[in-house]
């Protein structure tokens, strides 16, 4: 082989090399999005005040009153579906993102989005519902809460669902239309907001059939000896988280983190 020749080979190799190589990088990361997709854990961590009063200030402040009737309040829905998938979906948390858009309302579909945490493969979840027309305390929670259960580890199924409103009939069921599967029964409901009147102390509103339950939970050393119980002719179980416009964001966040490991125990009481 002639010199000349050697060096074009030398040539045509140095050029080629690197395009494989990049190649290579290309098709590995494009795998390994995939397998974390497909079989990647929540990532494990806690939620903390700094975390949560961001939550807060971008529920509150930054991406606006979510009103159905409004170009601005639906354009603020779709970003709270943005940030709820950007927030719990795989480049976070890394949980796997549900959704249902089976409602139409004004020429639009509107998503109720899902995740399974706890125990994920559970046939038997308890749902935790989260209006996405309430307040920054209910999203925000819900936010904290899918972290929080990373460290603080459950067997119980839970399931957190962000929801529209358009309910019709009982909230529970129409929830359960949306987000249950074929052979799954729902062992549980609960559902987190902030308070429209103004409470600053958090209140668990109780159906009498429930009463039982929330007794032996506000026996518990990590109750809430703030929050206040008020058993009645409540539809479903629901707990408000107080009034955001009464604290700072700071005071609220801490407020809020306080009431997860009430809000686990619930769940896992819910389950028996």
């Amino acid at each position: 082989m002639s010199e000349a020749s050697k060096i074009s080979g030398i040539k045509i190799a140095l050029a080629v090399i690197p395009a494989l190589l990049i190649v290579s990088i290309c098709v590995a990361l494009y795998l390994g999005a995939n397998a974390d997709q497909e079989d990647g854990e929540p990532l494990e961590g806690d939620i903390t005040v700094l975390e949560m009063s961001d939550y807060l200030l971008k529920l509150n402040n930054l991406i606006g009153e979510r009103e159905i009737g409004t170009e601005a309040g639906q354009k603020a829905f779709r970003r709270l579906n943005a940030m709820t998938a950007g927030t719990l979906g795989f480049e976070n948390l890394g949980y796997e993102i549900f959704r249902s858009q089976i409602d139409s309302v004004n020429g639009l579909l509107w998503s109720t989005i899902w995740i399974n945490a706890g125990d994920r493969e559970s046939r038997e979840p308890v749902v935790l519902a989260i209006p996405q027309a309430s307040q920054g305390s209910g999203p925000a929670f819900g936010f904290g809460f899918a972290e929080y259960l990373t460290s603080h580890q459950t067997g119980v199924g839970v399931r957190i669902v962000f929801y529209p409103p358009l309910i019709e009939g009982d909230l529970d069921d129409w929830i359960w239309e949306r987000c249950g599967e074929d052979g799954e029964s729902m062992k549980g409901f609960v559902m987190v907001t902030g308070d429209t009147e103004p409470n600053r102390s958090p209140r668990f509103l109780v159906p009498a059939l429930l009463e039982g339950k929330i007794d032996a939970l506000s026996n518990s050393e990590i109750w809430n000896e703030e929050a206040k119980i008020e058993i009645g002719n409540h539809g479903v179980l629901e707990v408000r988280l107080g009034d955001d416009s009464l604290f700072s964001r700071e005071e609220h966040s801490q407020r809020i983190i306080r009431m997860m490991p009430v809000i686990k125990e619930l769940v896992e009481r819910l389950n028996e």
